[in-house]
């Protein structure tokens, strides 16, 4: 038997009781009139049979009563039996999907201790990986340490070069610079030793046909038109493809037509037309030649 079952059997024994108390009490009634009837006086009669006629509605109220209870009582039995089988359905559902969630669950921890076993196994692997992994990029940062190591000594060694290089640029540019600022302020002797101090200094360098260009002018200058000749010489023989070979083939016919020597004049100039003819220095060369023709 279900605790609902004992549950509605007790309720149903409580009722049982109440209907049984309360019949003892109906009982009795139907003998009252008789009874008071042969022992009461008139006036006392009368209340009696209101109180019986009180009684018997009472009575019949209780009778009602009591057949309404015995309608509850069997739907209340009814109802007990119902909700027992509900309970119990419902415990072995209940119980059916906790059995079935269960297995689930056992399953599911299966599997994860299957994953944890495969992470493990994978994690010493990887860890005996890693190791091999790391002792190759400590030996490669050893590696890269030496290189950087040679890398600053040599970007030292090649710092001190490109400054001793600029201070030898500079030292260049600065006598190279001098020269030409005594030339402006029409210092020539002066111009003349500084130019070949850069000369001696830099005998390959860069600016030196335009040393030599003007060494010339500083010689063409102070009238040394001979010494002008061969320094313009230089420039047009030693770098034939600078800039500065017209301006030295031109300056080096007026110098020999300073000193009188037109033919050799006229044949610098006339080359200087035949090979630069758009230039400004054929122009110039042009006209020199119609002056002394």
């Amino acid at each position: 038997m279900t605790s609902s079952e004992t549950l509605g059997n007790k309720r149903i024994q409580k009722t049982f009781l109440a209907v049984a108390f309360r019949t003892v009490r109906i009982i009795p009634v139907f003998a009252l009139p008789a009874l008071l009837v042969c022992c009461a006086p008139a006036d006392q009669v009368n209340m009696m049979e209101r109180k019986i006629n009180s009684l018997s509605v009472e009575n019949r109220s209780l009778v009602n009563q009591l057949n309404a209870l015995k309608l509850d009582i069997a739907t209340l039995k009814k109802e007990t039996r119902e909700e027992g089988k509900q309970s119990i359905s419902s415990i072995r559902s209940r119980q059916a999907e906790l059995a079935s969630r269960m297995d689930e669950i056992q399953a599911e921890l299966l599997r994860l201790n299957g994953l944890i076993e495969q992470i493990n196994y994978e994690r010493g692997r990887e860890k005996e990986t890693a190791l091999h992994s790391s002792q190759a990029i400590q030996s490669e940062i050893k590696k890269l340490r030496e290189e950087v190591r040679l890398l600053q000594a040599s970007t030292k060694v090649s710092r001190k070069v490109e400054q001793a290089r600029k201070k030898a640029a500079s030292g260049k540019l600065d006598l190279y610079q001098q020269a030409l600022d005594l030339i402006k302020a029409r210092k020539y002797k002066q111009a003349k030793k500084v130019l070949r101090a850069y000369i001696d200094r830099h005998p390959s360098g860069d600016r030196l046909p335009n040393a030599y260009f003007w060494l010339g002018e500083c010689e063409y200058n102070l009238k040394h038109y001979e010494e002008a000749i061969l320094e313009y010489l230089k420039v047009i023989d030693k770098f034939p493809k600078s800039n500065k070979v017209p301006d030295a083939m031109l300056k080096q016919g007026l110098a020999f037509i300073k000193l009188g020597d037109n033919v050799s004049a006229e044949i610098i100039l006339q080359k200087i037309v035949d090979k630069y003819p758009k230039s400004f220095q054929a122009r110039v060369a042009k006209k020199q030649l119609e002056r002394l023709r």
